[in-house]
């Protein structure tokens, strides 16, 4: 069986599942292709009744970002709506491959970028693994570059280094084993790195460095894998898949209480009685709970794998930045 590495748009639908697993949210299909963002007419293929003037709908097909867009009037199955809501992206819908959410507790863009806030703002004792070589061609090489760990920070966000998980060098005579090797790595003021050797070589030797990096944040699109390093993977465990969508639900949810303080806020469809104050806030700590032991799981788990290297800058196992 080939294991399919989770995606963003998996995550998106984790943090349905948390937060939706009481509500039923009317669905309905693109009966009509939409060729451009520019379309100002919808045609519905099943003619949900939910759809009115005033309404809200979310579109998705799990591959691009999902637009939400707002209904004006509708007659029969066509449906006249605004592109683009909520700093949603307009663009073509295919027929049938198209899936319309009508008025959904949460859009499917609003729960995009609370995955796309919750991996961006991890704290950093969770990392990426990368793997780079150096060559020190000399005696008198002291620090040789490493365009491996170049950080960045004003161009593409997330690539860069963080710290040495294990430095090797190649064996002194011809013995078929490895050694450690004492080595910093020292950010120029240029964003480049530089690997220097603490210690003497008596050959040209090559170093394998082990190394932990920020995940790659660059571009967080519905398909971007979270468990690959390479291409458009981000760069997680696997175990850790769960932790954007925890963080994500604990954000959404804070938020949604906050509509309380809102004087001209209509009503939801449940009244106040059956939602007492504070109960979508309680849920959100009680998530924003799971978020932090699963991030303290995964720091140890990283920490048994790669251990603590001596002289590396390594942050508590414990998350200490408030979300």
């Amino acid at each position: 069986m080939t294991y399919i590495s989770p995606t963003i748009s998996d995550c998106v639908t984790h943090v349905k599942r948390l937060l939706n697993s009481n509500t039923r949210t009317e669905l309905d299909a693109v009966g009509e292709t939409l060729t451009s963002g520019t379309d100002t007419t919808l045609k519905l293929k099943y003619n949900t009744d939910g759809v009115r003037a005033g309404s809200y709908l979310s579109l998705t097909n799990g591959d691009y970002p999902p637009e939400t867009v707002y209904v004006h009037s509708r007659n029969d199955n066509n449906v006249v709506i605004q592109r683009g809501i909520d700093g949603s992206t307009a663009r073509g819908w295919e027929i049938d491959a198209t899936t319309i959410e009508v008025e959904p507790r949460f859009s499917a863009h609003q729960i995009l970028e609370a995955v796309r806030d919750s991996i961006r703002s991890l704290p950093n004792n969770l990392y990426g693994v990368g793997t780079t070589s150096v060559t020190f061609s000399s005696t008198s090489t002291q620090a040789v570059d490493a365009s491996a760990l170049n950080d960045q920070d004003h161009g593409t966000p997330g690539t860069g280094f963080y710290h040495v998980l294990s430095a090797t060098r190649t064996a002194k005579n011809n013995e078929d084993r490895l050694l450690e090797i004492n080595v910093t790595v020292q950010r120029q003021t240029d964003g480049t790195y530089k690997v220097v050797r603490q210690e003497g070589i008596e050959k040209a030797v090559t170093v394998n460095l082990i190394y932990a990096h920020p995940f790659k944040t660059g571009t967080l699109n519905m398909d971007t894998r979270l468990d690959t390093n390479s291409g458009s993977g981000i760069g997680m465990l696997d175990s850790m898949r769960d932790i954007p969508a925890l963080g994500a639900g604990s954000s959404l949810l804070l938020g949604e209480e906050s509509l309380r303080l809102d004087l001209h806020a209509q009503g939801d469809s449940r009244s106040d009685a059956s939602v007492a104050a504070g109960d979508r806030a309680r849920y959100s700590m009680i998530l924003q709970g799971q978020y932090d032991r699963r991030v303290s799981e995964e720091a140890r788990r990283l920490m048994s794998l790669y251990g603590i290297r001596s002289g590396a800058s390594v942050s508590s196992v414990f998350p200490t930045t408030l979300r």
